[in-house]
């Protein structure tokens, strides 16, 4: 007789034999003359995501269960005897199983919160009495687009919104989805609203992919109303997204994840997947405080700081840290989630997947964790940093501006996180060399060779060497004194050349090579300098330009401002209150403006038109 095996849906023991007509006839004997329904998922798959975690949190007693089963017909009783085992009733896990589609989903797609209530962090627009969030109460949300960094929301906010609304909700990714496709779903919502009444909801996931053509697309059924447009991007709707459209949605930004929130979710994620596993449901923390405490710096023992950097006040937020699932994780503590969360940069995604490692890590170790090594291959393993989108501008620019203001330190910062977000290094050097001629300029002149001697060694050796190439660099150019002479020059002549007429060259400076250009007066009258023993008048602007100046001195008060408080805060920040040593001679030479009777821009500290060290003031309206 054939050895008795385990049934893998109802857990009955049944000949080897006979499996297959066992589970063809629903777990029922094949002379069973009323098959039950379709046979449901096996009960060894737990729902979400507890069971490819089920052996990562330490068991407890509810899930031990003891295994054995009998190995051939002597050993156990045949499955159609009476003796047999009475019918095991299916476990509620086993009727809730999810397809194996949901099981091979990610932890951070399982973690999706459906509903407002399981949503974590952007307050400015869905805490209540935020616009979103009315919106989204209302059922009036309309189109609109979601624009921020990766991880933040955007998709889980849509769906939220798809199971609160009455519309019919449709979802594409612009990665994938075409023209045709598009079209279809406006002829169904056009159909559908018809005759039903039912508007359509549709999103967009990542927008900025679809060409000017396929965004084109949806300006008529948008303006129409035929259907409302919900879409998500990472790059900014200004550039990225055609002017038309964006005019006619509602553009809602969403904010990096602070530390605080992504150590929250890391936590619910905890406590659902014990739920899950345990069927148990733990009580809340007894205190959660309103707003996050900020520690003392010895709060934290050495292990939980990261190496690389000091530990903020947001990643040693006790917050959460008195949750009652954490005497169900064993290793996975509050201090290394608060490392998971810190290293994920404000992406929530990057930290669930870091929580998901470390689980699989628990269950390989039996229960066991090298902390240590997990910290190493998670430590900012991820650095938000688009070599072509908006981190790429905004990062590139504020180095500038930290090496035209001086600061040496932070624009050592801003090229650090450029070259270890993986930035082009010969753009940065491109970029050291405009600074070097647009900020540096007559003020060093060397300073453009230096840059170009830089961008040279760059090309030569590349990262990672090129590093402090490019930091010495930096520091040079930010420590140089500053002259904007030649820039703004060039941009003043520039628009002129732009705005006035198109002024023919004067005779006299004409070049006169052949016979009739000089009978015509090409060249006559001009007066060869180096010819003279003195200095010689003559006019090189065309009649029409004449009297116009372009360079400036440095230190003209023409086009700037003088502003009391500003520079009453440099004084307290840079030399603790003392005085600024031009101070006397700017107050001076303003007066001195003032008095002859031209124009200058000059800022109190207040607008209530007091006089403050002797410098006029005009208000705040000056």
């Amino acid at each position: 007789m054939s050895a008795l095996v385990e049934c893998p849906v109802c857990g009955k023991f049944v000949p080897e034999s006979t499996v297959n007509v066992h589970l063809d006839f629903g777990c029922q004997n094949a002379s069973s003359s009323a098959p039950s329904p379709a046979p449901v998922a096996s009960s060894s798959k737990l729902p979400i995501a507890a069971s490819k975690l089920k052996a990562a949190l330490p068991p407890t007693a509810s899930s031990k269960k003891r295994k054995g089963a009998p190995t051939n017909d002597a050993d156990a009783p045949s499955s159609s005897s009476p003796a047999s085992r009475p019918a095991k009733k299916p476990s509620r896990s086993a009727t809730t199983t999810t397809s194996f589609l949901e099981a091979a989903k990610p932890l951070p797609e399982l973690m999706r919160p459906r509903s407002l209530d399981g949503y974590i962090g952007q307050e400015h627009l869905l805490a209540p009495g935020a616009l979103l969030r009315s919106l989204i109460d209302a059922d009036k949300v309309g189109s609109c687009l979601f624009w921020g960094p990766p991880g933040t929301g955007k998709t889980t906010i849509a769906r939220i919104i798809a199971k609160t609304t009455s519309s019919i909700f449709k979802e594409l990714s612009a990665t994938n989805a075409t023209i045709t496709q598009l079209r279809e779903v406006f002829t169904e919502a056009e159909n559908v609203l018809k005759i039903t009444g039912r508007k359509t909801l549709l999103f967009i996931d990542e927008i900025q992919r679809f060409n000017k053509a396929q965004q084109d697309a949806f300006l008529p059924v948008v303006e129409a109303g035929t259907l409302s447009l919900i879409a998500s991007t990472t790059e900014n709707p200004s550039f990225r997204v055609n002017s038309a459209l964006l005019s006619r949605c509602r553009v809602f930004v969403l904010q990096k994840l602070s530390s605080d929130d992504i150590f929250r979710i890391l936590v619910r994620a905890l406590r659902i997947l014990h739920e899950e596993r345990t069927g148990e449901t733990l009580p809340e923390p007894l205190s959660q405080p309103a707003e996050p405490v900020k520690p003392e710096p010895q709060a934290a023992g050495p292990e939980d700081a990261p190496r690389d950097g000091p530990a903020t006040s947001a990643s040693l937020s006790p917050l959460h840290t008195d949750d009652p699932i954490f005497q169900h994780t064993g290793p996975l503590d509050p201090p290394l989630l608060r490392f998971f969360a810190a290293a994920a940069d404000g992406d929530a995604r990057v930290a669930l997947s870091s929580l998901e490692l470390a689980l699989a890590a628990v269950k390989d170790g039996n229960g066991a964790i090298d902390r240590e090594e997990l910290k190493r291959s998670l430590r900012k393993a991820h650095l938000q940093y688009d070599r072509n989108g908006d981190n790429h501008y905004d990062t590139i620019s504020a180095l500038h501006k930290a090496v035209r203001g001086s600061d040496a330190d932070a624009a050592l910062y801003w090229l650090a996180r450029m070259l270890e977000g993986g930035e082009d290094p010969l753009y940065v050097a491109r970029r050291c060399v405009r600074m070097a001629s647009e900020d540096v300029g007559l003020a060093n002149p060397a300073a453009l060779s230096q840059a170009l001697a830089a961008y040279q060694a760059t090309q030569l050796i590349g990262m990672p060497e090129c590093d402090c190439i490019l930091a010495q660099t930096v520091v040079m150019l930010a420590e140089s004194p500053k002259s904007v002479r030649t820039y703004k020059a060039y941009n003043a002549a520039k628009r002129l050349v732009q705005d006035a007429e198109n002024y023919p060259v004067p005779l006299h400076i004409r070049n006169a090579p052949t016979g009739l250009m000089k009978t015509l007066g090409y060249g006559r009258d001009y007066r060869y300098e180096p010819g003279y023993a003195h200095p010689v008048y003559q006019p090189f602007f065309p009649p029409e330009l004449a009297g116009t100046t372009f360079l400036r001195d440095d230190d003209s008060l023409e086009g700037k401002t003088v502003d009391e408080a500003a520079l009453r805060e440099w004084e307290w920040r840079n030399l603790c209150g003392k005085k600024w040593d031009g101070r006397e001679e700017l107050e001076k030479r303003v007066k001195e403006l003032q008095e002859a009777g031209k124009e200058v821009k000059v800022k109190g500290k207040n607008g209530e038109g007091a006089e403050t060290s002797g410098v006029v003031v005009a208000g705040d309206s000056g």
